[in-house]
């Protein structure tokens, strides 16, 4: 595990981050988990806010597929990587395409502000190109065991 010189700490307080090289010392250390569980901390944020028609079944889903990505990428964690862990990493991407989703309808509807959407769905985004390179990298990896 190398230690990134020039990457902040994390917004509440975390230690410095790190670069990912197969297996980090620490699930927060992961660049993707950090910014998805943040993700998820503001999509619920947002859900709060849903109003209208199906208003809570709404912001059920949105609840689901925001904390589905955190959650997905911890288990591929807990199993190592590998090939196990990396199809974890592929439910996450789908989770983080099903929230774009979600927010997308959200927005149209007007059940969210269109500010709130865009930023969330640009979050989205980071976080899905975050997976992207992870499933990369993890394709290598040995699970530990």
């Amino acid at each position: 595990m190398r230690r990134d010189p020039d990457a902040d700490n994390w917004r509440h307080g975390g230690g410095p981050r790190v670069q990912f090289e197969c297996m980090p010392g620490d699930l927060a250390d992961l660049v993707a988990w950090r910014e998805a569980a943040l993700l998820a901390r503001d999509a619920i944020a947002a859900a709060r806010r849903i109003q209208g028609v199906g208003a809570a079944a709404a912001a059920d889903q949105l609840v689901r597929a925001a904390e589905s990505i955190s959650a997905n990428i911890a288990e591929a964690y807990g199993r190592g990587f590998g090939k196990d862990g990396t199809r974890f990493l592929r439910v996450a991407r789908g989770s983080a395409t099903e929230l774009e989703s979600h927010l997308w309808i959200a927005c149209e509807t007007r059940r969210i502000p269109v500010p709130v959407a865009g930023a969330l769905m640009s979050h989205t985004r980071r976080v899905r190109a975050l997976l992207r390179g992870l499933i990369q990298s993890s394709a290598g990896c040995a699970p530990r065991g």
